[in-house]
């Protein structure tokens, strides 16, 4: 979607030239496994509290009340790093220069934990994967 196109224009500005396709690529492979890992987390989160059928029919909506309370509060968890966004076009070029002048330790142990994430990621969104096809509701969801 559109809501990520500020977030690419940052990235582009910061990386070298030439590998801009690249970085967008790793930019979307990241974007598209949280979208996978999100669907398995909520899964895991509809187990904390009853938020079956039959509870809500049955006009308990407490589960589901304090399930939309802790999702809402996840979603808002992005807040707290706001801060660490260039608030000018100035910070942006001061941030890029700094890493190509000698921050490349803290860009190391950076890209070992990006690549890292990205690639339990992967694999974990692939055996989610297999597991839907061969044994479906596996996982308890309905």
């Amino acid at each position: 979607g559109t809501q990520f196109i500020p977030t690419v224009v940052m990235l582009v500005s910061l990386v070298p030239e030439g590998i801009e396709g690249a970085s967008y690529a790793l930019f979307t492979t990241t974007w598209n496994v949280g979208g996978v890992l999100s669907e398995a987390f909520s899964t895991v989160l509809l187990r904390i509290w009853d938020v079956s059928k039959e509870t809500l029919a049955g006009g308990d909506l407490s589960g589901m009340t304090n399930l939309t309370l802790l999702t809402t509060a996840l979603q808002m968890t992005p807040i707290l790093f706001v801060s660490m966004i260039p608030h000018r076009a100035d910070d942006l070029i001061r941030m890029n220069q700094n890493a190509r002048d000698g921050g490349h330790e803290r860009s190391l142990a950076g890209g070992i934990t990006y690549v890292t994430v990205v690639s339990l990621s992967v694999t974990y969104a692939i055996y989610i994967s297999i597991m839907n096809i061969f044994d479906p509701g596996w996982m308890g969801e309905s």
